[in-house]
């Protein structure tokens, strides 16, 4: 497998079993509900064969029967796939490439750029398994998982209060802190609120979920937050995939130590808010995007300030075979006016050039700046809106204690109990 892949498969690991969802946009209407979930494996209708014949039949030549047949199963582009003859691999990664589809999608770049496999040594899955943690050697982990480590009331020139939440991580523990910090903003009677995800490179879905529904208020109960669409072979699983918006928690958080101070219908500390501000970076991805999309799909004023998101929304989960982990894309999310195209990424509002020498909240900050004025004129700043490329980011505030559990770009996340 090339640098580049190995790069991207890395930062979008998932823990074994866990499904990783990738992000959609659009607005509003409703259609069949059902509980967040996926059916069980999907058997081939093709004359390939079941992959569970093969599987666990460590030879190369099985092996690269098992990856031939497991691609046709779950796939989410498995009727383009263009066969290759297999005696030219004497790998396994290098077989799998070669069966991606690289045709272009409507946007023009890649369909596939995110499917990969790897060594499953490099997947250390911890105990309890109820837990669902992926932890990887720490050089390959993001810099950072302290998941809400900013939570302020500032003020516009004009004399706007809003919220300032700077959220870094969507990953099992970051609910709860996110919902002491809406409770905390809800409290102070903010007007506005200024949502950072500069640095977010997804997770959880439930928690992207959450976050969106505490932006929203009454009239958003119900409606959808996002489907995943799976392939024509997995129509139940799709029927069984939609996730709604929330005045309650749907999920109780869970952490290593089970612990979680949200249970299931705990009452959720709702801003009720027409509009939100949103701080992006190529870095902002999959959940993330989730969280923007969905709330455009309902029609919330979504202002984007900073610079296009990663672009991320297909998902898969990890499949494990004779010491390989295998992500093959399986899905894509779209939100509630059916829009999941957004491949080349979610541009903002107002393209602003970030300032790595400036802590993300600080006064000087120029995205947080951008935001504030935007509050007051209903305008990006002026030299911001255009032809402004981002080098780097700001700096994240740390907890230098924290320990990473995920990979840096880990997309979106379904907790094994909303599997089946």
């Amino acid at each position: 497998m090339n640098k580049l892949h190995l790069s991207r498969a890395l930062r979008i690991l998932s823990a074994s079993a866990l499904l990783l969802l990738a992000a959609c946009g659009g607005g509003g209407d409703d259609d069949d509900g059902g509980t967040p979930a996926t059916n069980g494996p999907i058997r081939p209708t093709t004359t390939l064969g079941s992959s569970f014949q093969y599987e666990g039949i460590c030879d190369l030549e099985t092996q690269k029967k098992f990856t031939r047949s497991y691609l046709d199963e779950v796939y989410f582009w498995y009727d383009e796939i263009v066969d290759v003859d297999p005696a030219r691999f004497n790998n396994i990664p290098d077989y799998f490439e070669a069966l991606l589809v690289r045709t272009p999608d409507a946007n023009g770049v890649p369909k596939d750029r995110f499917s990969a496999v790897l060594p499953e040594g490099l997947v250390r899955q911890p105990a309890p398994a109820s837990a669902a943690l992926l932890s990887l050697d720490p050089g390959l982990l993001a810099d950072h998982t302290t998941f809400v480590p900013v939570t302020k009331v500032v003020t516009s020139p004009g004399g706007r209060r809003a919220g300032y939440i700077q959220f870094n991580d969507h990953d099992l523990g970051a609910q709860d802190d996110l919902i002491a910090a809406f409770r905390q903003i809800k409290a102070a009677g903010v007007q506005d609120l200024v949502l950072d995800l500069r640095f977010n490179s997804g997770g959880f879905l439930y928690i992207a979920d959450t976050a969106a529904s505490m932006i929203t208020g009454p009239s958003a109960e119900g409606k959808v937050f996002e489907r995943l669409q799976f392939n024509d072979k997995r129509p139940q699983e799709t029927a069984d995939s939609t996730f709604r918006f929330s005045s309650r928690v749907q999920v109780a958080d869970v952490t290593e130590q089970g612990v979680n101070q949200n249970r299931v219908g705990t009452l959720l500390p709702q801003l009720d808010l027409p509009r939100v501000f949103i701080l992006t970076s190529g870095r902002t991805c999959s959940a993330s995007e989730s969280i923007i999309n969905s709330l455009r799909g309902i029609d919330v004023q979504v202002i984007r300030i900073g610079d296009t998101t990663c672009g991320k929304p297909y998902g898969f989960r990890q499949k494990n075979n004779c010491g390989l982990a295998f992500f093959p894309i399986e899905f894509k999310g779209t939100n509630a006016k059916g829009f999941g195209d957004y491949t080349t990424g979610i541009q903002p509002t107002c393209q602003v050039q970030d300032n790595p020498n400036v802590a993300a909240d600080d006064p000087a900050d120029p995205l947080l700046s951008g935001a504030l004025t935007f509050m007051d004129t209903g305008a990006c700043p002026a030299g911001t809106a255009t032809g402004i490329t981002v080098q780097q980011g700001a700096r994240p505030r740390l907890n230098p204690a924290a320990q990473p559990t995920r990979p840096s770009w880990a997309g979106r996340l379904l907790l094994p109990s909303q599997q089946r």
